[in-house]
C-alpha cells in the first residue's frame, strides 16, 4: 500500500494531499452524522448523504460534466439516478450549511497547527470578509421555467472568509435569488464572536448590522451606504496624503453605535464616477490607523477571487441543477473543495518555505485539474484501508505529515503564470434580458 501510495506522490502529489485531507476531516461517519444533526424532513434510507456527497465531490472537482454522468460510474449507490435527484431537490439549506461550516473548522485546525502559521491581519483581531455570491441561471429543465428564455436563478448564498487562513469558513444560503443582501443581517449575526474584525461592503453597512456587531463585543470595517445617515460627533481630522488621493477621520454615531468615520478623497474617480470613500470602523485608533484600515479595505479582492476560483477551477454552478436547495448543495460543496485546495496550497508554502514565494504563487486550478484527472484511478488502486492511518492521527500529526511531504515536492506545475498588465477596458453597455427566481417559480406552480 505505501509503495502504491508513494509513486501517486511522486506524480500526483496534491491529489494524495487532498485525498488525505478528504479521509481526514469529511470521511463517511462525519458526513453522515452532519446530516443526522441538521435534516429536518429528509432521512437516510438507502442513500446516504455521504454516497451523494461524494458523488458530487466528483462533479464539483470536474471528474464528471454532471450528476447523471457521475451515477453513471458510481457501482456503489445501489438506488435509481431518479432517487438520486429527488434526494438533491430535498435536502435542507441548514445541512448545506453546516456542511461548510463543520469541515472548515476541521481544516483551520490543521492549518493553524502547520510551521509558521499566518500572521493575523491585524494583531488581536480576526479578520471575517462577507460578501455574496448570486448563481448563474440554470437549464430550464423544470416544467415552471420552460416556454421563456430569460434566466432561471437557483439562488444565492452569504460567504464568509478568514482574512488568516483564507478559508470560506461559512455560508448563509437563501433560495431565493431575488433576495438583497442585506435582509440577510439577521442570519449572519449569529456568526459573529467576540475579537472578530468583518469587512463587508456598503451593501451590509446597515444600523442593526452594525449595533448587533458591536453588541456581541466585536468589531467592523464597512464602506458607507448613503442610505445610512451619519451623525457627527466631532471636527474631521487635517487631510494626509494617501497614495489614492488624500485621507481624513472624524467621530461619527450611525444609528445607536459610535465609531470612526475614514475619509478617502480620491485623485482618480472610480468606474462609477465615485470621488470620495468613506469607511466606517469601531476598531480602536490605536490598534488600525486610518491608512492601514483603508488598506485593509482593499483586501476585499480576495473573497472576489474566490469566487472566481469556485467558477473557474471548480464548478460550483451546475446547470443542470434547477431546483434551489439542489443548486446550494452543489455550491457548498464546491466551497468545502476550495477549502481542501487551500489546505493543499498552505501545506506546499509551509513545507517549502521561500523557495515558492509564498501562498499567493501556487495555482488552485493546476491542483484542481490534477485531482480531476487522476483521484478516480487512484481511488481505485490505494484501497480504503490505506487511508485510514490519516483519519487516526491527530491535527498536528497530520500537519506534521503535510509539511514533510511538502518539503519533497517539485512545486513548479503549480506555479502561477500570471499575464502581464491589462490594457484600460473599455466599457460597454449592453441590455439585459429578464431574469426570474426559480423559487418563486415553484411556489407558483405549487399555488
Amino acid at each position: 500500500m505505501d509503495e502504491i501510495l508513494q509513486k501517486f506522490l511522486d506524480k500526483a502529489p496534491a491529489a494524495v494531499i487532498v485525498g488525505a485531507t478528504i479521509a481526514r476531516t469529511i470521511g463517511d461517519s462525519t458526513l453522515d452524522d452532519i446530516f443526522e444533526r441538521h435534516a429536518g424532513a429528509q432521512y437516510t434510507r438507502d442513500l446516504t448523504f455521504s454516497a451523494l456527497s461524494r458523488l458530487m465531490t466528483q462533479v464539483v472537482f470536474c471528474t464528471y460534466p454532471s450528476v447523471n454522468a457521475a451515477y453513471q460510474q458510481n457501482q456503489e449507490i445501489s438506488v435509481s439516478i431518479a432517487s438520486v435527484y429527488n434526494k438533491l431537490n430535498g435536502l435542507e439549506t441548514g445541512v448545506s450549511q453546516a456542511l461548510a461550516a463543520e469541515t472548515a473548522r476541521s481544516m483551520d485546525e490543521i492549518l493553524t497547527a502547520l510551521p509558521d502559521p499566518p500572521d493575523e491581519p491585524v494583531k488581536g483581531l480576526r479578520l471575517r470578509t462577507l460578501d455574496g455570491n448570486f448563481l448563474a441561471g440554470t437549464d430550464h429543465r423544470l416544467a415552471c421555467l420552460r416556454g421563456c428564455g430569460a434566466a432561471a436563478l437557483p439562488g444565492m448564498a452569504l460567504v464568509v472568509r478568514d482574512g488568516g487562513t483564507g478559508l470560506l469558513t461559512d455560508i448563509v444560503p437563501c433560495e431565493d435569488a431575488y433576495t438583497n443582501e442585506r435582509p440577510l443581517d439577521t442570519a449572519v449575526l449569529p456568526l459573529v464572536e467576540a475579537n472578530d474584525l468583518w469587512l463587508a461592503d456598503r451593501n451590509f453597512c446597515t444600523d442593526d448590522s452594525l449595533s448587533g456587531i458591536q453588541a456581541r463585543n466585536a468589531y467592523f470595517l464597512v464602506r458607507h451606504h448613503a442610505g445610512t445617515k451619519l451623525h457627527p460627533l466631532g471636527q474631521e481630522s487635517r487631510r494626509r496624503h494617501h497614495p489614492d488621493g488624500t485621507i481624513s477621520e472624524q467621530r461619527v454615531r450611525v444609528g445607536m453605535s459610535e465609531c470612526r468615520c475614514i475619509i478617502i478623497r480620491l485623485k482618480q474617480p472610480l468606474r462609477d464616477g465615485t470621488t470620495e470613500i468613506r469607511l466606517l470602523t469601531n476598531v480602536p485608533l490605536k490598534q488600525l490607523s486610518a491608512r492601514r484600515a483603508a488598506e485593509l479595505y482593499r483586501t476585499r479582492w480576495r473573497i472576489e477571487t474566490a469566487f472566481q476560483e469556485l467558477t473557474v477551477s471548480l464548478r460550483c454552478e451546475i446547470n443542470t441543477l434547477g431546483y434551489p436547495k439542489a443548486a446550494l448543495f452543489g455550491f457548498a460543496m464546491a466551497v468545502v473543495s476550495y477549502n481542501l485546495l487551500v489546505l493543499t496550497r498552505a501545506a506546499l508554502a509551509s513545507g517549502l518555505g521561500e523557495e515558492v514565494g509564498g501562498v499567493e504563487a501556487l495555482s488552485s486550478y493546476h491542483m484542481a485539474t490534477q485531482v480531476a484527472t487522476v483521484a478516480e484511478g487512484m481511488m481505485i488502486a490505494v484501497p480504503p484501508s490505506a487511508w485510514q492511518r490519516f483519519v487516526a492521527m491527530t491535527a498536528a500529526e497530520f500537519a506534521g505529515w503535510l509539511h514533510e511531504v511538502a518539503r519533497g515536492i517539485d512545486w513548479r506545475p503549480y506555479r502561477k503564470r500570471p499575464r502581464g498588465p491589462k490594457k484600460p477596458a473599455v466599457v460597454k453597455r449592453t441590455s439585459r434580458g429578464a431574469h426570474r427566481s426559480t423559487a418563486r417559480e415553484l411556489n407558483k406552480a405549487q399555488k
